[in-house]
């Protein structure tokens, strides 16, 4: 079924257009599962209101720097582009969570080889793992080792807005945060890897909030944990009480804004098109602003300026105001808890007046973290205290070696192969080789 508010029209020549671009080269082409609206979310025009947007004072253009021609063309690649224009293969799955949500998996076909699921994080989508092309990103080089590559997509992400009855404007729709990620969407995804691969494990590698929706399925459904070979968890944002690096001050701002917008009936946080139509005029009041927010709430960053368009035009984009209120419970409470629906509501939903605490004994997966020295939210600390509740779980705990790198290095660094790709590649096969030394970093 296809999306409410795209043209069918419009859909079908950006379908038939890129399959006569690609037509002539045999090692370039798109295979199609179930091809859907979700596969082309930059025509999507929102209307909501993001969240914090009276920070960036007024939408004015004004003259100045701009970024470079190359880059800019950038903004209209969809993940299916970034890796048909460079010549890998790509398949499109469409799938159904148990509860109704569509998804969109991107997979870099390698029949009867280990699949690897990249599994992205807040804010993000499967473009984190290619936005900077072979050689650099994740995806490229662990389908450049020959490894079955495929890339998630939770529901809200820009490729995965679709839902059985529900329109994505409703309340109904974006009522999810990281715990349905875990107890739905994971479960969905590597059941239909399993069905379409033959392969029964897997190995993931998770950015940010992915790690919650790991620690969530593992202790919902423990019966996925002997079906992971390995996870890697990049930046993990599940200890956050007394590790953060921003204040409370600046919680409660958000939380302001989140309450705002959804009195306003707005439930998207950061809608497609609003960093982009705020934050690429360098030198403007709003540019500045938004690398303000992102050094609070993020880090000081490693990432060059040139990669800006694409992460405020492309990449950040699709969260549910609920999973900034389920991050801030988590917060406020100092443990890794069930969403708070207030006494009726846990009432309803856990037959009990509080949120439970999710079983983390339950873990049995194989486990390895990675933080970043600047990380603002995902601290070296905040990592340490997430190794110090899965014990029995993790393999290894590693520093980035850089001095400075944020939240979102691990996906935009311009040496992020270097200080990161390589490794992870390295310490996973390592691991799977039974070679791999147990280190705390």
């Amino acid at each position: 079924m296809l999306m409410r508010g795209y043209n069918f029209k419009t859909i079908f020549f950006q379908t038939l257009l890129l399959l006569i671009c690609y037509k002539d080269n045999e090692r370039k082409h798109i295979s199609v599962v179930n091809f859907t609206s979700a596969c082309a979310p930059h025509l999507q025009v929102s209307l909501a209101k993001p969240v914090m947007w009276s920070q960036f004072g007024r939408n004015e253009i004004v003259d100045g720097e701009r970024y470079d021609k190359e880059t800019e063309r950038h903004l209209q690649w969809t993940t299916a582009d970034w890796l048909v224009k460079h010549k890998y293969a790509v398949e499109l799955h469409n799938i159904t969570t148990a509860d109704g949500y569509e998804l969109l998996l991107h997979r870099i076909p390698k029949p009867g080889n280990q699949p690897v699921l990249l599994v992205h994080g807040l804010l993000t989508s499967s473009l984190a793992w290619t936005l900077l092309g072979p050689g650099k990103s994740l995806a490229f080089l662990l389908a450049d080792r020959n490894y079955d590559v495929w890339l998630a997509n939770f529901r809200g992400s820009p490729y995965a807005r679709n839902y059985t009855q529900l329109g994505s404007k409703t309340l109904d729709y974006w009522s999810f945060s990281f715990h349905e990620m875990g107890a739905y969407d994971l479960p969905a995804i590597m059941d239909h890897i399993e069905k379409a691969t033959s392969f029964h494990k897997l190995i993931l590698i998770g950015h940010s909030q992915a790690l919650n929706a790991f620690l969530v399925l593992c202790s919902v459904h423990p019966e996925y944990n002997e079906r992971i070979l390995l996870m890697q968890a990049l930046a993990p944002i599940v200890q956050l009480h007394g590790f953060v690096r921003f204040k409370s001050d600046d919680v409660r701002r958000v939380m302001r804004y989140v309450k705002a917008n959804l009195k306003q009936e707005s439930y998207e946080l950061l809608p497609h098109g609003y960093l982009s139509k705020k934050c690429l005029t360098i030198g403007s009041d709003e540019h500045k602003e938004c690398r303000k927010i992102m050094k609070t709430f993020a880090g000081s960053w490693r990432y060059s300026k040139s990669i800006e368009p694409l992460l405020y035009g492309q990449l950040l984009q699709g969260a549910s105001l609920k999973e900034i209120k389920h991050l801030q419970q988590i917060w406020n409470s100092g443990d890794f808890v069930a969403f708070d629906y207030g006494v009726e509501g846990n009432r309803k939903y856990y037959n009990s007046v509080e949120p439970y605490n999710y079983n983390l004994s339950l873990i049995t997966a194989p486990l390895l973290l990675y933080f970043g020295e600047s990380d603002a939210i995902a601290t070296p600390a905040g990592v340490h205290s997430i190794y110090s509740r899965v014990l029995n779980a993790v393999a290894g705990v590693y520093r980035i070696n850089a001095v400075k790198f944020n939240h979102f290095d691990f996906l935009c660094a311009s040496d992020v192969k270097t200080l990161v790709n390589d490794r992870v590649i390295a310490m996973m096969e390592q691991y799977l080789d039974g070679k791999l030394s147990y280190v705390i970093e």
